[in-house]
Order: structure tokens, then sequence, then C-alpha cells
């Protein structure tokens, strides 16, 4: 790894960085179109946001309107075709598509939020680990969707109770991360000519630690995003919350009662489909920018 001139960092201590952490923005917007599964991904998540306003706009029926014949397969008046009761799919995903990403991102801000600074205070501060990483370790045998599916049992399973939990239940693999890349970090010469030359330990975790580890959070959003959208559409699918609600998991919830019996197979099509590919794509953005961004995989 290269080193670039001599950073002044606080007051007059000079110390020497590598070129690469300070240019982790530029190399994130970089990925996200120059690396193939990256661009896939990138096009595949803005083509569904560009369907999902656009047929918002112009699908003419409310997503709760008996607009024709139950079981009718897809046509022009009915692109996705209509569910048990004569409702438009095609209006049902576009309305229903919208809170379940955005329980998807909230629940990832959430759980990046929490484990990003456990990572870092973890593994810089040797007196937090114990209790940072033993409490990450814990977390991370946590079986993500049984305890998802107990708590909407004892509780009513609102959206937010399913963001708070999967924020709670997704941060580990992150801190779990980070806390490896900080006590590498802490080795380097120049992390030691901050500590010698009397640089304080937050000044040295927010000027060297994170600009070096920052890029794992933003991975690890994309991709928490990615799992928080299959697991809340599985809980749904499960009849978790209220399966009235208009949402990706609810349409498929409904489907798993009717369809098969009916042979509506373009019941479960639609959401499917946009679930995968949303999924999918953020999949493709996430592990891409982890790679591209992260020294230690990109040495491989």
């Amino acid at each position: 790894m290269g080193e670039r001139e001599l950073e002044r960092i606080d007051g007059n201590l000079e110390v020497q960085q590598p070129e690469e952490s300070l240019s982790v923005f530029g190399k994130f917007r970089a990925t996200l179109w120059h690396n193939t599964p990256s661009k896939i991904g990138l096009v595949t998540i803005v083509a569904i946001f560009a369907f999902i306003f656009a047929g918002r706009i112009l699908v003419p029926y409310p997503p709760d309107a008996i607009t024709g014949a139950p079981y009718h397969p897809p046509d022009l008046a009915h692109p996705f075709g209509t569910d048990y009761l004569g409702r438009d799919l095609l209006s049902q995903v576009v309305w229903g598509a919208v809170p379940t990403f955005a329980v998807s991102v909230a629940s990832a801000i959430i759980s990046v939020g929490i484990g990003f600074p456990a990572g870092l205070f973890s593994g810089y501060f040797t007196k937090m680990e114990p209790l940072l990483g033993g409490t990450t370790d814990i977390f991370l045998a946590f079986p993500i969707l049984p305890l998802i599916v107990l708590m909407g049992e004892l509780f009513v399973a609102t959206n937010l109770l399913l963001i708070v939990i999967l924020g709670i239940l997704l941060w580990p693999p992150l801190a779990r991360a980070v806390r490896a890349q900080v006590q590498s970090l802490k080795t380097r010469p120049y992390v030691e000519a901050a500590k010698i030359s009397g640089v304080g330990d937050m000044r040295i975790v927010s000027s060297i630690m994170v600009p070096q580890t920052v890029f794992l959070a933003v991975a690890y959003t994309v991709i928490n995003i990615s799992l928080s959208t299959i697991i809340v559409t599985a809980v749904e699918f499960l009849g978790v919350g209220n399966p009235n609600a208009i949402s990706l998991g609810s349409i498929l919830y409904w489907a798993q009662n009717y369809a098969f019996t009916a042979g509506a197979w373009w019941w479960i099509l639609a959401p499917g489909v946009i679930i995968a590919l949303f999924a999918v794509g953020l999949g493709l953005m996430g592990f891409s920018l982890e790679r591209v961004l992260n020294p230690r995989l990109r040495s491989r």
C-alpha cells in the first residue's frame, strides 16, 4: 500500500496515512458504475424505483378497489392480473413496495448506527472489547426470523416494531468486521506515532479509524437493506402483522391461501419478482462495494 504526503491531523502533529483511506467516497462513486456486478445491481435498483414511482402516478386503480373479475389473468386492463376479490395486482405491488422497502431502509440505518460505533470502540479500546465483543457474539447467535415471529405474536407487529427488532438484530456482522479492521489498524506505524506524540484516543478514532472503516458501513448498509427486505417479506408472508395492510409480504400471504388452488400463478409472480430483483440488486452492490473498498478483500 502506497503512502501519501505527510498529513496534519492534530495541531502540529503530522503522520503518514495510506493514500486510499482519504478517497473512500471517490472509490464508492467509481465502484457503483465501473464494477460490473455493482453496475448491474445499480441499474436494477434504479429500474425498480422508476417502475414503482411511475406506477403510483400512472396506475388508475386504488390498491384496495375491486376493478375486475376475481382471478383474472394479466391483460391490458390489468397487466399483473387480479386477486381473489378482483383487485388490481399492479396497483397493489406499486403501492405495497413502498412500506416494505421503507421498513428495510430504516432498519438497515439503525443496524449501522449501532454496529459501526460498537465495532470502532470494541476494536480500539481494549477494556471495551470483552463487553462489546461478547455482546456482538451473543447477538450473532440469535435466530432472526423465529425471534421476530415470536415478538410479533407477543406484541402488535407494526412496522415500527419490525424496524426496531431488525435494527437491533442486524448490527453484529458489521461490528465484527469493523472491530477486526480497527484492531489491524492499531498496529500501523502512523497510529503508534500519533499515540507517542500525545494525540488523544478519540482524535485517533475520528481522524484515522473512521475514514479507513467507513467503507464497511456503506457496504453493510446496502447488504442489510437487502436482508431486511427478505426478512420483512417472510414475516408478513407468515401472517405476522396486519395481513390487510398493502405490502409485498401481505400480497404473498393472501396468495398462499388462494392462488395455488385457483391456478393464479400471476398473483405470486409479480411481487415475487420485485422482491427477488430488489434483494439481488442490492446484494450485488453491497458485496461489490465491500470487495472493492476493503483493502483486505481486494488483495485476495
